[in-house]
């Protein structure tokens, strides 16, 4: 694609999987008047006719207080330009000034349920400013919608397994796309959260991470009860005192709560303790593997090793009731809503997306659909199966800085000035956040993953990112 036809012409699909009949999964999705019961990044549409077939007049309720209103009061009717039983797709048209926009769903039969996929194309000279207003925040949350959708159609559905799912840290971005992945799978999957969320598509249990209460009866079931602990609080902030230990102390004592009501419950199948490849503070060229020791040099930076030890100490001298226990350090997620690319992409798209730093740190990373297969391994519900202990959760190809910022510029189709070290610090220092998560790098990789047979699938960083 040309770099002028990036700015009139853009798209992006989203896909889940859902162990569902396809007809009963489009019995719902083909019908737009039902579109705002499941997708929640959009009021819906209002459907003009009963028809629904092509040619039906539609109204799209899109998502912002000043950019839905105005859509309302000012844009003509879109329309169903597209819809095929057989296929079990469906499209809409909205016309733009001197372009278009066009949602597409389709249903695709796959592995004894299917695939949905929902694909956004904008095309015309406001491509751009769409793209950033109205067409990415339609794809935002796409798996926690199409778990809605499962359980809409739930008496229909296929469940895989009788077994139940406990997620601490539900909520933040790694949470939420578990808790949609294992739902639309199926699962019984129950969310320890500090704040409930109305319409949540898992039970949600309210806990503040350091009392006993109610939430721990969830760990007593009579199927197998597998716990995901994933709770902490947020890592990019300010290096100071006062956030070292609000992360570290978020993460330790959330540990011990859940340590102390499993040692109280009948014995837990699996427990899978989150942790960070940033253990490792700033690696230089080291090559990091799950047998390489921890830094205690001054490579081992207090909000990086020290959080991170402190963390990993709560699980591994606590008594943790379970059969099969994993400490999963995990690199950066990556996905076109991932957090951290937000500053990254910020930067890229007001022209300064140069290498950051020298350029060479280096960059460890794994897909977030590889990252929910391997959890999904580390459960038990697919192969191949992971020895229980440390593992990496890293993709076996970690690019340098200067290699992630030219693919992020190639998508965006913008040159970059370098960045260099004293803008991310300055730009840190005005966001509250912390410019060594950007200047420091490691090099991690896993030899269990490599041992154990795990396949990547998602080992092009620019086609992982895309959107």
């Amino acid at each position: 694609m040309s770099t002028t036809s990036k700015f009139t012409h853009w798209q992006r699909t989203e896909s889940q999987f859902l162990a569902a009949d396809p007809q009963a999964v489009y019995s719902i999705v083909g019908n737009l008047s039902q579109t705002g019961q499941w997708m929640k990044s959009f009021d819906g549409f209002i459907v003009h006719d009963d028809q629904r077939g092509v040619g039906t007049k539609v109204d799209l309720l899109p998502p912002g207080k000043l950019f839905g209103p105005l859509h309302r009061s000012t844009a003509p009717l879109g329309s169903i330009t597209r819809r095929n039983q057989d296929t079990l797709m469906v499209e809409f048209t909205q016309p733009q000034p001197a372009g278009e926009m066009v949602l597409r769903w389709q249903v695709e039969p796959h592995d004894h349920g299917c695939v949905l996929r929902f694909t956004v194309e904008l095309n015309g000279p406001g491509t751009t400013a769409f793209k950033f207003t109205v067409a990415n925040a339609l794809c935002k949350d796409f798996a926690i919608a199409a778990a809605r959708l499962y359980r809409i159609i739930a008496p229909s559905a296929h469940r895989k397994r009788d077994a139940q799912v406990v997620i601490s840290g539900g909520r933040g971005f790694l949470g939420r796309n578990l808790v949609a992945d294992l739902v639309c799978r199926g699962m019984s999957v129950s969310v320890l959260t500090r704040n409930p969320e109305d319409d949540f598509p898992a039970e949600q249990y309210s806990w503040d991470g350091v009392h006993q209460g109610a939430w721990a009866n969830v760990l007593a079931s009579k199927h197998p009860v597998h716990l995901v602990n994933l709770a902490g609080e947020r890592v990019d902030k300010r290096n100071t005192p006062e956030n070292l230990a609000a992360l570290t102390g978020s993460r330790v004592a959330s540990t011990q709560t859940l340590a102390e009501a499993a040692a109280a419950a009948p014995k837990l199948a699996t427990w899978i303790q989150a942790s960070t490849t940033a253990i490792f503070g700033d690696a230089g060229e080291e090559e990091l593997t799950e047998s390489s020791p921890v830094p205690t040099d001054q490579r081992a930076l207090p909000e990086m090793t020290g959080v991170a030890s402190a963390w990993e100490q709560a699980f591994t001298g606590a008594e943790v009731n379970a059969e099969q226990r994993y400490l999963l350090r995990t690199s950066l997620v990556m996905h076109p809503d991932a957090p951290l690319l937000g500053p990254l992409n910020l930067l890229v798209n007001t022209g300064l997306g140069g290498p950051m730093g020298d350029g060479k740190q280096w960059f460890s990373w794994i897909g977030l659909e590889d990252w929910l297969r391997l959890i999904r391994c580390l459960l038990g519900f697919e192969e191949p199966a992971i020895p229980a202990g440390l593992v990496h959760a890293a993709c076996p190809k970690p690019l340098r800085n200067a290699e992630v910022m030219a693919a992020l510029r190639s998508i965006a189709g913008l040159p970059g000035l370098p960045t260099g070290s004293v803008l991310p610090k300055v730009g840190a220092a005005v966001m509250g956040s912390n410019a060594r998560v950007a200047l420091t790098g490691r090099k991690v990789t896993s030899e269990v993953l490599q041992q154990a047979g795990f396949e990547f699938q998602q080992l092009d960083f620019a086609a992982t990112v895309s959107s």
